[in-house]
């Protein structure tokens, strides 16, 4: 009795054409032993014993060289830099700085009777800041020469500078230093920017005309030399 050979099932040939998905595809590179390894990995990792940390120290913040030098940017409130005129100095430096001021008022603890009244000192501007010194947005300095103004003139677009600074700058291009609008030679007294440095100068002078003159005098005697302190106005006084 003869045997038929197995027929195959249908269902048996046409599962060789059907698409099993990615995990049937074959590569023909070799992979990477790191990526051998990994594979075989199950479980929780041992973390490293040794690891590099990178950190960076900013020192020198992003300050505004433009605003800090002479007051004034020209980018305004959209300028990325920070808009501070103080300085920043290491923690050696303070302490040197407050160690040298100490000192200072150690050896002059004696002298110290130049202390005016509450009164005076608000006058004189030695007391708390009152709301007609607020900053005014007038800059200090020139954005030119980064120097102190001299003979301050003011262009169209609102900027100051040195009259031989702009008279110099305007006969290279006509444009303006700070924001390269056409100046038009045109160059105006900053009166503004005049009666605020006569004001802080006339302050400056009347508190100093104000303190009270201290002349020490030595006088020696059986007991030895001695110092004494006069201060004027304070005899009459008495």
């Amino acid at each position: 009795m003869s045997k038929d050979p197995p027929t195959k099932s249908p269902l048996a040939e046409s599962t060789e054409e059907v698409y099993e998905g990615t995990k049937k595809y074959k590569k023909f590179t070799a992979a990477r032993e790191s990526t051998i390894g990994s594979k075989g990995k199950a479980g929780p990792i041992k973390a490293p014993a040794h690891l590099r940390v990178t950190s960076r120290f900013d020192y020198q913040p992003d300050v505004c060289k433009d605003y800090k030098e002479t007051g004034f940017c020209g980018y305004g409130d959209s300028c990325i830099f920070i808009h501070d005129r103080g300085d920043y100095k290491s923690g050696w430096q303070l302490e040197k700085e407050w160690e040298e001021e100490q000192a200072k008022k150690k050896r002059e603890a004696e002298y110290d009777f130049l202390l005016l009244d509450p009164e005076q000192a608000t006058e004189l501007g030695d007391g708390p800041p009152s709301s007609d010194d607020d900053d005014d947005d007038l800059p200090f300095a020139c954005l030119i020469c980064r120097k102190e103004f001299t003979k301050p003139v003011v262009t169209k677009c609102g900027h100051y500078f040195c009259q031989k600074c702009a008279l110099a700058r305007f006969k290279k291009t006509p444009k303006c230093y700070a924001c390269n609008a056409p100046t038009g030679g045109i160059f105006n007294t900053a009166t503004a920017l005049i009666k605020k440095t006569a004001t802080k100068k006339r302050k400056a002078e009347a508190r100093m005309a104000k303190r009270p003159k201290v002349a020490r005098t030595s006088s020696s005697g059986a007991e030895g030399d001695q110092d004494t302190l006069t201060i004027e106005g304070l005899a009459d006084e008495r």
